[in-house]
C-alpha cells in the first residue's frame, strides 16, 4: 500500500491523485490519502466528495492560525497508520509540520519506507538561523528518500540529506481542464464578454497581490510603457491580497483604462481570462513550484517568468518560449513587456506552441504517477 499524508486537498492534487490511484490499480497497490484538514486560511477550494475517487480520511484535530502559519495537530494519525500498514508512506507539505514530526517521532512503530515530497530549494528557504538550520537538516536526514518537482528541490534535498534517494514528481494540474483554445471565434467571444476586444495584447497575472508577487513592480513597469502602447496593450490581475487598494489608488491617479482588477475568481472564469489572454506574468520573489504557469503552459501561453520560481529551469526554455526575469523590479519587468509589445501575433502564438509541448512531454499526471511509481520500485 502507497499513503499518501498532506495538510490539505487541493483541486490539483486531487486530480493527480485520481490518476495515481488508477495507475496503482494496475498494479494491485492500494491508495490511501490522510489529509490533516479540510482547509486553511487564504485557501478558496471547495471540497466535493465526488470529485475524489480513491481512498481517503480526514483526521480530527486543531488547527489555530498564526499569521501565516497554519499548524494541524491532529488525533489518531500514528493510529490510522499502524493499521493501514503502508509498504510506502509520502509525506507531502513542510518539514516542521506537526504532522511530519509526529511521523518521525513514531517512525519504529509505523515501519514504512519514509518518503518526503519536497518543493523547498535555496531560494524559497524562509529562516537561515543556526538552530533552525539543524533541526531542518536532523528532519531531512530522517527520510529514505525525497521526491521534488524540479532541479532546485533536488540540490536543496541532496545537501541535507546527501545519501538520499531522491525521485522527480513534478506537481501537475488538471490538463483536460487548462486544455487550449485555438479558435479565433471563440477567443473573440470572450475578449467581448469580458470588454477586451479593443486590445491588441494583453498580459495577464494570476497571483496573489503582495510584495512577493512582485504585483506592483509589473504594474509600474506597465505604467511606463508610451501612451500609445496603454491604449492598445491591456493587464489583467487575477487574485485578491493586502496590495489591492494600493494598486487601485495607483491605477485611478495614473488613469490607466486597461488595467483589470478581477479578483479572486473561481477556476472557470480564471480559464476564460487565460484563453482571452496573450502572455502569462509572473515576477515572483519568492515561489518553490508555482502552478499557475504550469496552467498558463497547457494553455499555449508564452511566460514572462521569474528565475526566483522554483520550476524557472523546467517551464522556460531558453529563446522559444518566454522571457526570464533576473531580477525583480521596474526596469526589468518593463524590458519583458517591451519584448512581447514588439512580437506579431505569428510570433508569440508560436512562442505559446513551444510552451505546450514542453508541458505535454513532461508534466502530464499520467507521466507522473508512472514515475512515481517506478521511482517506489528502486526503494
Amino acid at each position: 500500500m502507497l499513503v499518501i499524508l498532506t495538510n490539505i486537498p487541493t483541486p490539483y492534487r486531487t486530480a493527480f491523485f485520481n490518476t495515481l490511484s488508477n495507475v496503482l490499480k494496475e498494479r494491485d497497490i492500494d491508495f490511501h490519502v490522510i489529509y490533516c484538514a479540510k482547509t486553511e486560511p487564504r485557501r478558496f477550494w471547495d471540497f466535493n466528495p465526488n470529485e475524489n475517487n480513491y481512498n481517503y480520511t480526514f483526521l480530527p484535530g486543531w488547527h489555530p492560525n498564526f499569521k501565516n502559519y497554519y499548524p494541524h495537530f491532529n488525533v489518531g494519525l500514528i493510529k490510522i497508520l499502524t493499521s493501514l500498514k503502508p509498504k510506502y508512506l509520502i509525506i507531502a507539505g513542510s518539514w516542521n509540520a506537526p504532522s511530519t514530526i509526529n511521523v518521525l517521532l513514531n517512525k519504529k512503530k509505523i515501519n514504512t519506507k519514509l518518503v518526503f515530497w519536497s518543493e523547498g530549494h535555496h531560494s524559497a528557504q524562509r529562516s537561515n538561523s543556526k538552530f533552525i538550520s539543524k533541526i531542518r537538516k536532523i528532519v531531512f536526514s530522517s527520510f529514505n528518500a525525497f521526491v521534488v518537482p524540479n532541479e532546485k528541490s533536488k540540490v536543496y534535498a541532496k545537501s541535507l540529506n546527501p545519501n538520499a534517494l531522491v525521485g522527480f514528481l513534478p506537481n501537475t494540474i488538471d490538463e483536460d481542464f487548462y486544455e487550449p483554445v485555438t479558435n479565433k471565434y471563440e477567443i473573440d467571444l470572450l475578449k467581448k464578454k469580458y470588454n477586451l476586444h479593443h486590445l491588441s495584447k494583453i498580459f495577464i497575472s494570476v497571483a496573489t497581490l503582495s510584495e512577493r508577487k512582485g504585483v506592483f513592480d509589473l504594474l509600474q513597469a506597465y505604467n511606463s510603457l508610451d501612451g500609445l502602447k496603454k491604449k492598445e496593450i491591456g493587464l489583467i490581475f487575477v487574485g485578491t491580497g493586502e496590495l489591492l487598494k494600493k494598486m487601485e489608488i495607483f491605477i485611478s491617479i495614473n488613469k490607466l483604462e486597461n488595467v483589470y482588477l478581477f479578483g479572486h475568481q473561481e477556476k472557470y472564469v480564471v480559464k476564460d481570462l487565460m484563453i482571452a489572454s496573450d502572455i502569462f506574468v509572473l515576477p515572483t520573489r519568492l515561489d518553490p513550484n508555482p502552478l499557475t504557469p504550469l496552467e498558463a503552459s497547457f494553455m499555449k501561453k508564452p511566460l514572462i517568468l521569474s528565475k526566483h520560481a522554483g520550476n524557472f529551469s523546467e517551464l522556460l526554455v531558453k529563446n522559444k518560449n518566454g522571457f526570464g526575469l533576473n531580477s525583480i523590479d521596474k526596469d526589468s519587468i518593463l524590458e519583458s513587456l517591451e519584448f512581447f509589445a514588439a512580437k506579431d501575433k505569428e510570433e508569440i502564438i508560436l512562442m505559446g506552441e513551444y510552451s505546450y509541448q514542453n508541458v505535454k512531454s513532461n508534466f502530464t499526471r499520467l507521466s507522473a504517477a508512472n514515475s512515481l511509481v517506478k521511482f517506489l520500485d528502486t526503494l
